[in-house]
């Protein structure tokens, strides 16, 4: 699941206060605003370049993209109910009504974005809200004339297969099919050793130690290479192991004249006129006897 950022400023503090949150809750609301072109990336435009309203929430979706606005671990205004939960405790994920764009994909994007913030933030599905929850506002107003069945749409929504599912996943003793495929890529960069049978779905000890030692090698240290992975490592996991050099077995010819060493060469042709050149020398220096001796050397390099 792509994500695209584009946080507000940290200079309006109207929209953008900076309060620490531990986020328990999703709040779920539809943007109200019809118009063409007020896509997911026309509301990050909005909030960057500054809402005029005191109102801001963490993720705006439309049919095609996500934008993230806050972090996670920040507040926002969109709950209605001040310094509530809904405000203090619950990411806000507004979805796009214009009317140039699929409103019922934008919302199957946004059950599948509030699913990966359900396993990212280990917020259980119960807990994800419409916002009329906090404050009794019609709102979602679109969403809410079938919620169940938009709750379902979280429930069912699966992993992909490749994207960072979330620290959740990797848990001691958790089951996710994220596990196996973090088994299979340690494999596949040369940590097997870890694992005396293969990967499966339950994150262990074994996984941990595997991935503690694959983190080390990136040069991680302390909390970087704990065993558990982010979403660096899951990225860098799921790039193509390096390839090691293979050595090439490379042949060299030393030369001895009389016991003694007077060449070494990794070219045939270079040993051969070297030896011209001592037996040369040896009639011009009228030397009666000469033994040449030539040792062939097979190395790897």
């Amino acid at each position: 699941m792509k994500i695209n950022k584009k946080y507000i400023p940290v200079s309006h503090k109207k929209t953008r206060p900076g309060y620490q949150i531990n986020p328990r809750y999703i709040t779920v609301h539809n943007t109200g605003n019809t118009s063409a072109g007020a896509d997911a990336e026309a509301h990050a435009r909005l909030l960057y370049n500054g809402n005029s309203r005191q109102a801001s929430w963490h993720f705006t979706v439309d049919d095609k993209e996500i934008w993230q606005h806050l972090p996670t671990d920040e507040n926002g205004w969109h709950a209605g109910d001040g310094r509530g939960s809904g405000n203090m405790a619950s990411i806000g994920v507004e979805i796009c009504e214009n009317r140039d764009g699929d409103f019922a994909k934008a919302e199957a994007n946004a059950a599948q974005l509030v699913r990966h913030l359900c396993d990212e933030l280990d917020i259980p599905v119960s807990r994800v809200v419409p916002h009329r929850h906090w404050s009794g506002k019609n709102c979602p107003h679109r969403t809410l004339h079938h919620w169940s069945q938009f709750i379902e749409m979280v429930k069912g929504s699966k992993w992909d297969g490749k994207s960072f599912p979330g620290r959740s996943a990797f848990k001691i003793g958790k089951k996710h099919p994220a596990v196996t495929v973090l088994g299979e890529r340690l494999h596949e960069h040369g940590y097997g050793k870890y694992y005396k049978v293969g990967p499966g779905p339950r994150f262990s000890e074994v996984d941990r130690k595997a991935t503690a030692a694959f983190q080390r090698d990136q040069g991680w240290s302390g909390s970087g290479a704990d065993g558990y992975p982010g979403p660096l490592t899951w990225e860098r996991l799921m790039e193509p192991p390096k390839k090691k050099e293979e050595k090439k077995l490379k042949e060299f010819w030393r030369l001895y004249k009389n016991g003694e060493q007077f060449g070494y060469f990794d070219v045939d042709e270079n040993a051969r006129r070297k030896i011209a050149e001592v037996l040369e020398k040896s009639m011009t220096d009228n030397e009666k006897e000469i033994n040449i001796k030539v040792e062939r050397d097979l190395k790897y390099i």
